[in-house]
């Protein structure tokens, strides 16, 4: 079966589709690619799964001996499973949730050369427990840092507790407005207050939970990366 796409070559792919994408276009675009590829890796499974010449050569019982083949427990590396289609799914979601992580992290790494900010001059990936730290005026002891902690689709407690230990600011691609309730708000709102950052959310979430963030650190991730040039040209959001 063909290798799964990196979420480097997926983004790479993504960016043909539409070269002047915004930074949510992107993602959608990168997330749209990713199902396709998901779904071609279960077919590739479906297709040697069939190809097993005790199913190929299969007489009148083909419906019992489907259900007891797809029901048999399998093992792949060293892990047993408990059915070949436990298998798949657990195979493709240890692929998928990592490369989904770093095509969020790229979808922000490329917002931030579209504004001409310079990796290892205006800023740094992965150091210092986050995912980026951006500079003013560049990385010496002198320097101004902000820490950007980037999130995919879902909040949950790692994107508070996340921002609490890591970040100063958050961004993401949260697609759930309901899992901004009344006390997650607040949390974030103190926490980017006490590091005068903001949590940077897409414009539809954003509007969805308008009435609950009025007043609050909360903006468009649309506006995310003219806010880094800001900090790195005068040190303040």
């Amino acid at each position: 079966m063909k290798k799964f796409p990196s979420a480097k070559e997926i983004i790479e792919e993504a960016k043909k589709i539409e070269p002047k994408a915004d930074i949510n276009q992107l993602h959608t675009y990168t997330f749209r690619l990713m199902l396709r590829y998901k779904e071609i890796y279960y077919r590739a499974k479906v297709k040697e799964f069939l190809s097993r010449p005790s199913i190929a050569d299969l007489p009148s019982k083909i419906r019992l001996k489907i259900k007891n083949e797809l029901l048999k427990p399998v093992k792949g590396d060293d892990i047993l499973y408990a059915n070949f289609m436990e298998e798949s799914s657990r195979r493709i979601s240890q692929i998928f949730q990592p490369i989904s992580g770093n095509i969020a992290e790229l979808c922000v790494d490329e917002e931030l050369k579209k504004m001409r900010l310079k990796e290892k001059v205006n800023y740094r990936k992965k150091v210092e427990h986050t995912d980026f730290i951006i500079y003013h005026p560049n990385f010496s002891k002198y320097s101004k840092k902000h820490r950007i902690e980037v999130k995919n689709v879902a909040l949950r407690e790692r994107g508070t507790r996340g921002l609490k230990f890591d970040g100063d600011s958050m961004i993401g691609f949260f697609n759930d407005s309901s899992e901004f309730t009344d006390a997650n708000i607040d949390i974030i709102d103190k926490q980017c207050r006490e590091t005068d950052g903001y949590c940077y959310i897409p414009p539809a979430t954003l509007e969805a939970i308008t009435d609950k963030v009025t007043g609050k650190r909360f903006k468009s991730n649309e506006e995310f990366a003219s806010d880094v040039k800001k900090f790195v040209e005068t040190g303040i959001i």
